[in-house]
């Protein structure tokens, strides 16, 4: 009966210290902001399909902040404009991670995943896409 009983703690001991692996599954709001805050880089701009993606704003950076619900946009070296400044927005993402307001606007979102987000817009009757990789 000892045996018994210790062979069933020692089982009992081995199994509760097994690692057990489980995937977890991520809402799109953490791929967006890997949990607390992310950066992307521009890397497509298209608008009325012509490619809008210039020097001035392909050093740019744009960071999706999940707790603040906010989205900054920080300029780099070149710059468009002499008056160009950073700026900060408020987003929202969609739980089902379809739709991406950025202050009033509206975004469809056609990608999002750990290292891409793509989003789209109707404007004047122009389609403009944004596509964004993350910052390494």
């Amino acid at each position: 009966m000892k045996k018994i009983s210790l062979l069933l703690v020692t089982l009992s001991f081995i199994t509760s210290c097994t690692p057990i692996e489980k995937e977890i599954q991520l809402m799109p709001i953490d791929y967006l902001t890997a949990g607390l805050s992310k950066t992307w880089k521009l890397t497509q701009f298209k608008n009325a399909e012509i490619d809008q993606l210039t020097d001035c704003i392909k050093d740019d950076t744009f960071t999706f902040k999940k707790k603040a619900g906010e989205y900054e946009w920080k300029k780099g070296e070149n710059k468009c404009y002499s008056e160009d400044v950073d700026a900060v927005f408020s987003y929202k993402l969609t739980a089902d991670g379809s739709t991406l307001t950025i202050n009033e606007y509206e975004y469809k979102v056609n990608r999002l995943d750990m290292k891409n987000l793509e989003i789209e817009i109707v404007l004047n009757g122009h389609k403009q896409i944004l596509g964004y990789s993350t910052v390494e």
